[in-house]
């Protein structure tokens, strides 16, 4: 038991070692995407008009409220498979840069959703929009890394003398740790949302 706790220290430290080693990554693609969103909101301040509301909540499908887990699920694979993995990390495999270009569709998409919002939803929603936010991230950095890895090996492992398939496998081995903190991210804003949803 004491041995599998040292495991998943062990791992879990190795995670983090991979996060601190390539926290430039992460600097630049957290300051992208959340400048974005920021951007996004100012233009369509300027650019929309004033969006007026009803006081309704939002609809939500009732097969959802009355099974709250199958909404955690649901938001977590739909947003782990396909919004972080399909559409962010995926595409930065192909060409590196395209990871960076997802996280800013995506942000500038938030920004104009965010517009949209009274006061009240907007302020319910943001540990939501962090936490997400923050995975995506993270997703990129992923994609942008493997991307990186076969085109320049030699800039991306500086010192080590690997072949693009050796630093590919290696990047890969890396994302499967970054992922890590995806996954965790992606489930606590599910729950997040859910319960946001559920009472406002």
């Amino acid at each position: 038991m004491f041995e599998d706790l040292a495991l998943g220290e062990g791992f879990f430290t190795s995670c983090l070692l991979v996060i601190s080693s390539r926290w430039k990554v992460f600097a630049l693609l957290n300051l992208l995407f959340f400048s974005c969103v920021f951007i996004a909101v100012l233009l369509a301040s300027f650019l929309f008009p004033p969006v007026l509301f009803s006081g309704r909540r939002p609809a939500v499908p009732e097969v959802f409220l009355a099974n709250w887990l199958t909404m955690i699920l649901g938001i977590f694979v739909f947003n782990l498979v396909v919004s972080a993995f399909v559409v962010v990390t995926l595409p930065g495999f192909v060409f590196f840069p395209l990871s960076a270009v997802f996280l800013a569709y995506r942000a500038v998409l938030w920004g104009l959703l965010i517009y949209g919002l009274p006061t009240w939803l907007f302020l319910a929603a943001l540990p939501t929009l962090f936490l997400e936010g923050e995975a995506y991230v993270f997703a990129a950095a992923a994609g942008t890394i493997a991307g990186v890895s076969w085109l320049k090996p030699d800039r991306i492992y500086r010192g080590e003398a690997l072949g693009r398939v050796e630093a590919f496998k290696k990047a890969l081995k890396e994302g499967l740790k970054i992922y890590v903190f995806v996954i965790v991210l992606l489930f606590v804003a599910a729950v997040v949302e859910t319960a946001t949803l559920i009472l406002c």
